[in-house]
């Protein structure tokens, strides 16, 4: 079995997306399954599935890889100017998810939990 060059995988974090997205494009320009293409890089196959998750990549017949469409969180005020002791309900989604949050939670820490959330 002939081995595919991918080059060398990067030492920072801030590098394997891109890397990893470049690997899967090979993968679906060579024609070849992910489990087949991933044995003559050198990778695990579940590693390729898990960065295509990741990337928010899907197989389309006759399409290869494609980037799905960004994920959108609508958001509606409830209710109009500043509101100290109430909670503020964040709508996931379809809508029929829904976190409520207490007054004072950290901006940064929201971000990072619904990045959790839409992830899953």
């Amino acid at each position: 079995m002939r081995r595919i060059a991918i080059g060398a995988r990067p030492t920072s974090r801030a590098d394997l997306a891109e890397w990893y997205e470049a690997i899967l494009e090979q993968q679906a320009a060579s024609g070849l399954s992910v489990t087949a293409f991933a044995e003559q890089v050198g990778l695990s196959a579940w590693t390729l599935y898990d960065w295509r998750r990741r990337l928010s990549w899907s197989e389309s017949p006759g399409h290869g890889c494609l980037r799905a469409e960004p994920k959108l969180i609508e958001v509606a005020i409830a209710q109009p100017g500043p509101v100290h002791d109430a909670p503020m309900v964040v709508r996931l989604g379809d809508g029929r998810r829904s976190i409520a949050i207490a007054p004072g939670f950290d901006s940064g820490e929201l971000r990072r939990l619904v990045a959790v959330l839409e992830s899953c």
